[in-house]
């Protein structure tokens, strides 16, 4: 069985390398935030032309030190921001399970590397989409 981040990753061309360790798991989370958008009400979906630059990147470096190194918090901190929670129970059981790794070591990297990490999610968000939108047309 595999979780929402391992399809949504496979999703993604193969010259992206995957990632180990605090670098996985800080991924996956700004998958999870990433997908759990409200992108119809939320005042993301309003914004969307920035969101990759500018409000993504800096909420979820601002998190980090608003959330105290803790994981939970700062997950607590950016999803409000963000208005993102997780759509389904699978979801639910990943964020779970990846709030419990090392706090430390993840929020380092999301504080001294947001935009490489939205990045990373950003394409694996279009190749995600144009995996949905290819399969639209074949039917």
């Amino acid at each position: 069985m595999t979780s929402p981040t391992d399809r949504w990753l496979a999703a993604a061309p193969g010259g992206l390398p995957p990632l180990e360790g605090p670098a996985s798991t800080a991924e996956r989370l700004l998958l999870l935030l990433h997908y759990g958008i409200d992108w119809d009400s939320g005042w993301v979906g309003r914004r969307r032309e920035t969101y990759w630059t500018q409000h993504l990147p800096n909420r979820v470096r601002v998190a980090t030190y608003i959330g105290g190194g803790d994981l939970d918090r700062w997950w607590s901190v950016v999803s409000r921001s963000l208005e993102s929670e997780p759509t389904n129970t699978d979801q639910r059981l990943e964020l779970a399970t990846l709030l419990r790794e090392e706090s430390e070591p993840v929020l380092t990297l999301l504080r001294e590397r947001p935009t490489s990490y939205v990045l990373r999610t950003r394409i694996v968000a279009e190749a995600v989409a144009g995996a949905r939108a290819s399969g639209r047309k074949r039917r």
